[in-house]
């Protein structure tokens, strides 16, 4: 058998695979027609966590935390990082559980707005405002800060 060049095997498998890719007609038509987008209907959004915030009287320290108790921020001034290390750290834990207090209150009237039963909202455990206040007052006299109701500033310390 005669041997042909090898530029002519080249050739013809360039050839054959050019004409198996281009010259097929169905070629394209094989393709899937691109997926569509389910269409959903539109449902109310919903919060899936609520955020409540708590700081030192002037501000020093400021945390946000969720309903769950996850601090999102923190925020403090470089004065109060000089401070004693375990010190700082219980302050920053104490005002992480105050924020999540206020968070768990704003989550219970997110909840009540949309029509969630008060059985419900108590086997979800969320503070009501009177424990909310109580809790306030009660860490204000223990940390020997002037009494003041977190309703008087609507939720704030500040």
């Amino acid at each position: 058998m005669p041997e042909r060049p090898r530029s002519a095997e080249i050739d013809w498998y360039t050839d054959s695979v050019h004409s198996g890719v281009y010259d097929n007609p169905g070629y394209e038509s094989d393709d899937p027609e691109p997926a569509r987008e389910p269409e959903y209907s539109a449902a109310p959004d919903f919060e899936t966590y609520s955020t409540g915030e708590a700081s030192l009287r002037g501000g020093e320290i400021v945390v946000t935390a969720t309903d769950s108790g996850l601090p999102t921020m923190v925020r403090v001034t470089p004065d109060q990082l000089r401070r004693d290390p375990g010190d700082l750290a219980a302050e920053v834990l104490r005002l992480c559980r105050l924020a999540a207090d206020r968070a768990g209150l704003r989550r219970r009237e997110y909840l009540t707005g949309l029509g969630i039963g008060e059985d419900v909202l108590r086997l979800l455990d969320l503070p009501t405002p009177q424990a909310i206040e109580q809790s306030e007052l009660a860490d204000e006299a223990q940390h020997e800060y002037e009494p003041r109701s977190w309703l008087e500033q609507d939720g704030s310390t500040r």
